[in-house]
C-alpha cells in the first residue's frame, strides 16, 4: 500500500476495545476456520478498511468492513450486518466448534446467539490499525530484505489478533491490544528473551512502542518503522552467530 494513502491515525472512539474483542472472535470461530478447512491454513490479512481471508477455495473470500460481514464467490458478493457468531458462521458457511484449531489462547466460544457488540465507528479505527500496521511491516520487511535478512509473510494471525512477521529468530508486528495493552501498540519481541539489556527492551516479550507515543509523532509511520528498525538492529545483531 501506498505510505501516502494511509491515513493518521487518530484516538481511539468508544466502544473500541468491545468491538475489537467481539471481532476477534468473529475471526477465531469463524473467518479463520473457513479458511482452514479448504486450505489448512488461519492466517488473514488486511482488507479494504478492515481485516478478512486470502482469496482461497473457488475464489472465494471474508472479509469485516465497518460493522459488516462481506462473503464473496467468484463475481458474486453479498453481506450481512454482524450480529452474532451463530449468524455470521451461518452466512460463511462454517460449523462452530469450541476449538476451531486457530491456536490455544483464544477467547471462549460463550453463546454463539448473544449479540457481538461491534460498533462499525469503532470497527473502522481497527481496520485503519491493519493497513497501517501492514504497511510499516512490508517496509520493515524490504528493508531487511535488501540486508539479506530471511522473512516470513506479514500475516493477521486470529489467536492474538496481531500483524507480524518473524525475521530470523525475532517476532515484529503490531497489535490492536490485548491483555497486556488495551491499546493498540508496535512490537519487537526475540523469540530468546533471556539476557535482554538496555531502556530498549521496556516489555517482559521484547520491546513496545505505545499507541500514545504514535499519535504525538509528527510521522507516524516514520516512528514506527524507526522503532522496528532499531528492535532489528539489538535483536538480529544479538541472535547472529559470534566469530
Amino acid at each position: 500500500m501506498n505510505a501516502d494513502a494511509i491515513p493518521r491515525l487518530g484516538p481511539l472512539p468508544d466502544g473500541y476495545v468491545e468491538t475489537r474483542e467481539a471481532l476477534r472472535r468473529l475471526a477465531v470461530f469463524v473467518l479463520s476456520p473457513a479458511r482452514k478447512a479448504v486450505t489448512g491454513r488461519i492466517g488473514l490479512l488486511p482488507t479494504t478498511d478492515g481485516f478478512g481471508t486470502p482469496v482461497f477455495g473457488d475464489d472465494e473470500q471474508l472479509r469485516v468492513e465497518g460493522g459488516s460481514l462481506y462473503r464473496r464467490i467468484g463475481p458474486t458478493a453479498d453481506s450481512e450486518p454482524i450480529t452474532s457468531l451463530s449468524a455470521a458462521a451461518a452466512f460463511a458457511g462454517v460449523t462452530l466448534s469450541a476449538d476451531p484449531g486457530v491456536g490455544h489462547d483464544i477467547p471462549a466460544l460463550g453463546d454463539p446467539d448473544a449479540p457481538l457488540p461491534v460498533s462499525p465507528d469503532a470497527a473502522l479505527v481497527l481496520g485503519a490499525w491493519y493497513a497501517f500496521s501492514g504497511a510499516v511491516l512490508e517496509a520493515l520487511r524490504a528493508e531487511l530484505g535488501g540486508q539479506g535478512h530471511e522473512s516470513s509473510a506479514v500475516q493477521l494471525w486470529p489467536e492474538h489478533f496481531d500483524l507480524g512477521c518473524s525475521i530470523e529468530g525475532v517476532n515484529f508486528g503490531c497489535s490492536p491490544g490485548d491483555g497486556y495493552s488495551p491499546d493498540p501498540y508496535v512490537y519487537a519481541g526475540p523469540w530468546d528473551t533471556d539476557g535482554l539489556e538496555g531502556g530498549f527492551w521496556n516489555a517482559p516479550f521484547g520491546a513496545v512502542l505505545r499507541y500514545e507515543a504514535l499519535l504525538g509523532a509528527d510521522d507516524q509511520r516514520e516512528a514506527a518503522l524507526s522503532f522496528l528498525r532499531r528492535g532489528g538492529e539489538l535483536a538480529l545483531r544479538r541472535a547472529a552467530p559470534q566469530p
